[in-house]
């Protein structure tokens, strides 16, 4: 199986377990008592269930496709397939178009979820041992340039992260590497994962702070490139120079206007006498400062 074969797969691959119940039937989350309903309002700290944060800036649980063979600049705007925030928002990724050259920024959707839904993908995660101490997900020995799948969650009183290397490529798994694979693909369908009925309607995500991280570039890169590239003026009104951003720089949406919405793929920004091409993406809850 290829890489591209796996990530799709991995994304849309049906779940068949009613998640709600996750799996035995008689199989409850941690701290739940059998009969009783968690708490349904968005961001409200359960009375039942598993316990985890509510602030706007804590994740929850997040799944993410992390490292392999890829260009400059994509690891750092690697958006996570799933993200379920305290404050009851879930973020996943958008569609990516099929044209170059599309957009500068990663497509985000964001919608709300319910504590009813929150509590479901944590039993999912609960089901799969996924609420521990990871255990060890060595494999995919022997094979090259593929990525990290990650389940982050912080909930039940502690951080948990799982991660296994080119997960779903060895035939068979290990018991551990099948129960994160398999906990991994139930998550990655949201709508079946939570339940239609506890999401709201996605909407487009609209970043209040960008991160983003510069790259100086040889200007002959920009010739015959088709379709022909375009550069822009860096504004100096920022605040923040490109050329001390690197690694890693933050800007208030409201001080770049449209800079970034505007721009694609083949958007080069200038400072002074030097050409950068910048990766870009909005900050999204747990995001590292820079």
């Amino acid at each position: 199986m290829n890489r591209r074969t796996f990530l799709s797969a991995a994304l849309v691959a049906p779940v068949v377990a009613a998640l709600a119940a996750c799996g035995d039937p008689d199989q409850v989350p941690a701290g739940t008592t059998p009969g009783t309903t968690p708490g349904t309002g968005p961001g409200s700290i359960p009375t039942t269930g598993v316990s985890h944060s509510t602030t706007a800036e804590d994740v929850v649980l997040k799944l993410s496709y992390e490292g392999g063979f890829v260009p400059a600049g994509y690891a750092f705007v690697n958006t996570p397939t799933l993200l379920v925030s305290g404050d009851g928002r879930v973020f996943t990724q958008g569609a990516i178009p099929a044209i170059f050259p599309g957009p500068l920024l990663p497509s985000v959707l964001v919608r709300s979820i319910t504590e009813d839904g929150i509590q479901a993908l944590l039993g999912i995660a609960q089901v799969h041992g996924l609420l521990a101490t990871p255990p060890d997900y060595t494999g995919g020995d022997g094979i090259a340039d593929a990525p990290n799948t990650v389940v982050t969650i912080d909930a039940a009183g502690g951080s948990f992260v799982h991660s296994g290397y080119a997960l779903g490529i060895d035939s068979p798994e290990s018991p551990t590497r099948q129960a994160l694979l398999d906990a991994a693909t139930k998550l990655a369908d949201i709508e079946t994962a939570a339940g239609a009925a506890n999401l709201g309607a996605d909407q487009p995500f609209e970043a209040q702070t960008y991160r983003f991280q510069a790259r100086a570039i040889d200007p002959t890169e920009l010739t015959n490139q088709d379709p022909a590239p375009s550069v822009v003026e860096w504004p100096a009104a920022t605040g923040v120079s490109l050329a001390a951003a690197t690694t890693c720089a933050r800007v208030e949406a409201t001080t770049v206007g449209s800079l970034f919405v505007d721009a694609k793929q083949n958007t080069y920004f200038q400072e002074g006498d030097v050409v950068y091409q910048l990766a870009v993406a909005g900050v999204l809850p747990g995001d590292p400062p820079c």
